[in-house]
Parts: C-alpha cells; sequence; structure tokens
C-alpha cells in the first residue's frame, strides 16, 4: 500500500493512477482526509448511468427536456 500527499500526487498524477489501474493500493493523504484512489468498475459505470438517467426523468418532469417513451430511454442505454 503507497500512501501519497496531495500534493505527490498533482506531481505525479499518471504513475500514481497507474498503480491502482494495475490493481495496487494507493491512498491519498490530504488536509481534509485519507482517500483510497480506486478504478471505476463496470459495476460503477452502471450505477453512473443510472443516475444520469434519474437527472433525465427529473429535467423531463420540470419541463426542461422534451418528454420521451420508455421504450426511447432504454434504446440509449
Amino acid at each position: 500500500m503507497e500512501i501519497v500527499s496531495a500534493r505527490e500526487f498533482r506531481s505525479n498524477q499518471t504513475k500514481i493512477l497507474s498503480k491502482a489501474m494495475r490493481g495496487e493500493s494507493v491512498l491519498l493523504s490530504s488536509r481534509i482526509g485519507m482517500f483510497k484512489i480506486l478504478p471505476v468498475t463496470e459495476d460503477d459505470s452502471l450505477t453512473i448511468r443510472i443516475c444520469k438517467g434519474l437527472e433525465q426523468v427529473k429535467m423531463i418532469e420540470e419541463g426542461k427536456l422534451p418528454r420521451r417513451t420508455i421504450q426511447e430511454m432504454l434504446d440509449e442505454l
């Protein structure tokens, strides 16, 4: 496990993110706390897409986007 400071992360982002992509544990230490750096997985991608879909539904209800059928929305996925 590697612990890096926020300053070190800013200076060596590619190197540190490459370690995380290879499955190595990387912790980022900053004044506001500790954070674990992990690559986005397929499950995370699905969660992000669901959240974006819910945001679109909210915008449709508010009249900011045109109404669409469920089938049209599913076709986008």
